[in-house]
């Protein structure tokens, strides 16, 4: 006989492996994992409804997409893109960050595995500015801002949206109307701020070349497979973005492009499979898994109910206390387990008839803004500084978090007011 009810051990559970990701203590695979092993033996979830928790659409795109940057990454194509931006504003380190900001903005828009897309081009940043001999750790935090702020900005950006799309039915299109606007003031905002506080070592920087002195064209591998893989993933954004009139899954259409490509590509294209994210497309399982538990237990009944009662039914103060909570957790710790958590909170309250629309979008703001206050915030940040600090540039965490902090709250009050004016006055 159990000694906790099935409801305290869900709830212990959770806590427990939250704790352990957001001190350190264990990685999110190992947490989470452990987590869902609790719960089967002691029978507060069958192994029949852990499988049911489990969103294989988000995985399949996941994976999917993926596979498509590994393999555009294999041919050359960040490499091709850094030489080419830098090229464009003949080497000035101000307009390269200008550049660079915008441009992996624009990739982490459409590339849901935005962590492997600004690794690379961190990776291509870092490789420039050693030819260039200027430090590349400036133009890399503002990669990794960008990214955070660009992975909010549409339906197939960020796995936090992806979830939210998957659980709400907001189409592509819901995303571009209410998301790309706060987006591009966060853009702006970002760009302002990052200029202001970095001008001084930015101005001090004097690059040996105007014009990188490797021509794009000789980092190309194989320029007919990279014109085929662009095309192939284009076809994979108008395809996600059009899912809803064709009926058919996003993760279905990016398993299916991905596959065609991994066929024609054949050996060209490398081990690619063996390069997927495997650890997060695990975790990701588990978690979903570990909020499964809870909703069954009726934890997330009584939260969507509390949350109900502490605002009075208020619209402005549901939207506000979304987007700061998700903002301030999203500072400290990476931000899937607890999107994932009030997606059901959220699908609790829109079953009582609460008009929810409005707080998916404080929800998924507030993700992405969150992500850039602190190293720890989001997996993208811990792996660009561990692999930029590995080519001896190393950035310390305190010194992130004096940028990235300013920056959230100063994001952060800006979004408040656009989020209230559009949806809650």
């Amino acid at each position: 006989m159990l000694i906790m009810s099935p409801k305290l051990i869900a709830i212990a559970v959770f806590v427990g492996v939250y704790l352990l990701i957001m001190l350190g203590l264990r990685e999110l695979t190992i947490a989470s994992l452990a987590g869902v092993a609790i719960l089967l033996l002691t029978r507060v979830l069958t192994w029949e409804e852990a499988l049911s928790y489990m969103d294989f659409d988000v995985l399949g795109m996941l994976m999917g997409v993926m596979i498509m940057i590994h393999m555009l990454s294999k041919v050359g194509f960040f490499r091709w893109l850094g030489i080419h931006m830098a090229n464009m504003v003949r080497c000035d380190p101000v307009k390269m960050m200008l550049v660079f900001i915008f441009i992996t903005f624009l990739l982490s828009s459409f590339t849901v595995a935005n962590v492997v897309t600004v690794l690379l081009m961190a990776v291509v940043v870092i490789e420039i500015s050693e030819v260039l001999g200027i430090d590349p750790r400036p133009l890399v935090i503002s990669l990794v801002f960008a990214s955070n702020i660009g992975g909010m900005s549409t339906s197939i950006s960020s796995l936090p949206n992806i979830l939210v799309a998957s659980a709400s039915g907001l189409t592509f299109t819901d995303f571009v109307i209410n998301m790309w606007p706060v987006a591009l003031v966060n853009l702006l905002v970002l760009t302002s701020v990052f200029f202001f506080l970095r001008r001084e070592e930015l101005a001090r920087m004097r690059p040996k070349y105007t014009t990188m002195p490797v021509s794009p064209s000789e980092v190309i591998t194989d320029r007919k497979l990279l014109l085929f893989l662009i095309t192939m993933f284009s076809i994979m954004v108008f395809m996600m973005v059009v899912s809803p009139v064709i009926d058919i899954s996003p993760g279905a259409i990016a398993l299916i492009i991905s596959a065609i490509a991994l066929v024609v590509a054949g050996e060209r294209a490398g081990p690619v499979i063996k390069e997927v994210d495997w650890e997060a497309l695990i975790s990701i399982s588990c978690l979903l898994v570990l909020v499964g538990g809870l909703e069954k237990q009726g934890v997330i009944h009584d939260l969507s109910t509390a949350i109900m009662a502490s605002t009075g039914g208020s619209l402005w103060l549901s939207l506000l206390l979304i987007f700061w909570s998700s903002t301030l957790v999203s500072c400290f710790v990476d931000n899937v387990p607890f999107t994932i958590a009030l997606i059901s909170v959220l699908r609790d309250m829109a079953r009582a008839g609460v008009d929810v629309r409005p707080l998916w979008w404080a929800l998924l703001a507030g993700a992405g803004i969150g992500g850039n206050g602190t190293v720890v915030a989001s997996y993208a940040n811990i792996v660009v500084v561990g692999e930029t600090s590995k080519r001896g540039y190393k950035i310390e965490p305190r010194a992130f978090a004096r940028i990235g902090l300013p920056l959230v709250f100063l994001s952060s009050a800006i979004t408040s007011v656009i989020l209230l004016l559009v949806h809650g006055l």
